[in-house]
C-alpha cells in the first residue's frame, strides 16, 4: 500500500476484530469444557504383587476405560497339595497415585450375602435354628403389619425366594438413588430398619416361591440371626466366620467406624472419587469391608469344606435364570460348560464392584474400586472364556471387558 491509498474502512477492522474475539471465545468455551467435562478412569500402569496374575489380568481386559484399583486374587493347589492364594494390585487406590494391593481395602458389595447364608447354615448345624424357622420366631417383639413377612422362613429369605421387594426404597427414590449416588432415606440403625420394615414390608403372593432378588430380605436375615441369639450382627460374623478364616482384615459396617479403614470408591464415568455410602443396617446385603487377600482365604475354605456352614454353596432352590441355582447366599451357574459357584454385586450408587467364585480346584477374587463390572474379570480368572450374560446390558459404566 503507497501514500495515496486510502486506509481500510474503520468498520472493516472492527469487524476483523469481533471475528477474532469470537472465534477466541469459542476456543476458550471448547477448552473450558474439555477441562470440565467428566471423564472415565483409566486404568493406570500402576502394578503391586504377583507379577504373573496382574499381567494375566491386564493381558485380558482389552478396554480399560472405567476401571481405576482392582485388586484380584486366585485359589489353586500348590505345591504341597493345599490351596495357596496368590494377590496382585493394579491401578491406584484413590487420586493421589497410592498403588493397589492384595490387602487395599475394597467394599464387597453383594458379595457380602454369602455371610448370611454360611452363618445360616452354620447356626442349623448347631441345632440353634432350622431351615423352616419363621422371621416371627427369630423377632417375636415385633409386630409385622403383614402377617405372611412373619411367616416366612430363613429358608426362603436365604434363596430370594420370599416375595419380599428387591429394595427398602420406593421406585422413585431407586432412580434418584443412581442419579445422586446417595442412598434417599437411610435407615438410621438397625433398630429403625427392623422397625420400618415390620410396619411396610409385604410379600408379593405372585414371586414368593420364585427367585426375586431381595437386598431386604438378606439384611432382615442378617439381623434376625444376630437377634435370636441376643449379639449384633457385625459381631455374630467376626465370631463364627472371619475370626476362624483368619480374616482380619475384613469388617462388617457398623454405626460407628471399627479397626479397618473405610474402602474408596469412585464413579466410573466421571472420573471422580465419591463419598461412601455406608450404613449398618445393610451390613448383610452389601456392608462390608474387605481385601482380595481375605476373600481368598474364605474361597479356599469353601473349596476344602472346612469353613462354617461351607454346605451353603449346595443348591437347594431354584435360580433366576435356567443356567443358574441357588443356594444359601451363594449361586452356582454354568458358564462355558462348567460349574461355578459364585456371588457378585455391583454398588452402581457406591462406586464399587466385586466378585469371588471357584470352579473346580481354582477360584477367583475381583474387587474394583468404581461401578465398571468386574464379574468377567473373575470368570476369566478361572480360565472360562465365556462372558457373564449378565453384564451385557451394563449398569451404569456401559462398557464391559472384552477378551483377546
Amino acid at each position: 500500500m503507497n501514500a495515496l491509498s486510502p486506509a481500510p474502512p474503520a468498520l472493516r477492522a472492527g469487524g476483523t476484530a469481533r471475528r477474532i474475539a469470537t472465534a477466541s471465545a469459542v476456543v476458550l468455551a471448547a477448552v473450558s469444557a474439555l477441562l470440565l467435562t467428566p471423564r472415565p478412569y483409566e486404568l493406570s500402569a500402576a502394578t503391586s504383587g504377583d507379577a504373573e496374575l496382574a499381567a494375566l489380568v491386564r493381558q485380558g481386559i482389552d478396554d480399560t476405560t472405567g476401571f481405576h484399583g482392582l485388586s484380584v486374587a486366585v485359589v489353586e493347589p500348590g505345591p504341597e497339595g493345599d490351596l495357596r492364594v496368590r494377590s496382585a494390585g493394579l491401578g491406584e487406590q484413590g487420586d493421589r497415585g497410592e498403588t493397589v494391593d492384595g490387602r487395599t481395602p475394597f467394599g464387597s458389595a453383594s458379595v457380602a450375602k454369602v455371610l448370611p447364608g454360611m452363618l445360616l447354615a452354620d447356626m442349623v448345624d448347631r441345632d440353634e435354628v432350622g431351615l423352616d424357622t419363621t422371621v416371627g420366631e427369630l423377632l417375636p417383639d415385633l409386630g409385622f403389619t403383614d402377617p405372611a413377612v412373619a411367616a416366612l422362613t430363613v429358608e426362603e429369605l436365604a434363596t430370594h425366594t420370599s416375595g419380599l421387594s428387591r429394595e427398602d426404597t420406593t421406585p422413585p427414590q431407586t432412580l434418584w438413588q443412581f442419579a445422586a449416588k446417595r442412598h434417599p432415606s437411610p435407615p438410621t440403625s438397625v433398630d429403625g430398619f427392623l422397625r420400618t420394615t415390620a410396619e411396610d414390608a409385604v410379600v408379593d403372593p405372585a414371586l414368593r416361591g420364585a427367585n426375586h432378588y431381595s437386598n431386604t430380605g438378606f439384611s432382615l436375615l442378617g439381623h434376625a440371626l444376630a437377634e435370636h441369639l441376643e449379639t449384633t450382627y457385625a459381631d455374630l460374623v467376626r465370631e463364627r466366620i472371619l475370626d476362624p478364616l483368619g480374616m482380619a482384615d475384613t469388617e462388617v459396617w457398623t454405626r460407628v467406624g471399627g479397626e479397618v479403614p473405610d474402602p474408596r470408591v469412585h464413579d466410573a464415568d466421571r472420573g471422580r472419587p465419591i463419598e461412601l455410602d455406608r450404613w449398618s443396617a445393610h451390613g448383610p446385603q452389601g456392608g462390608v469391608t474387605t481385601t482380595a487377600h481375605d476373600l481368598g482365604l474364605l474361597l479356599a475354605a469353601m473349596m476344602d469344606g472346612s469353613a462354617p456352614g461351607a454346605w451353603s454353596a449346595e443348591p437347594i432352590a431354584p435360580g433366576d435364570v435356567d443356567r443358574r441355582e441357588q443356594g444359601l447366599g451363594w449361586y452356582v451357574e454354568t458358564l462355558g460348560g462348567r460349574a461355578i459357584t459364585s456371588h457378585g454385586g455391583n454398588a452402581t450408587t457406591n462406586g464399587h464392584t466385586a466378585w469371588i467364585g471357584w470352579s473346580g480346584d481354582r477360584g477367583a477374587v475381583v474387587l474394583s474400586n468404581t461401578h465398571r463390572f468386574s464379574e468377567d474379570v473373575g470368570i476369566r480368572l478361572l480360565g472360562v472364556d465365556q462372558p457373564s450374560p449378565d453384564n451385557a446390558a451394563g449398569s451404569g459404566c456401559t462398557r464391559r471387558p472384552r477378551w483377546r
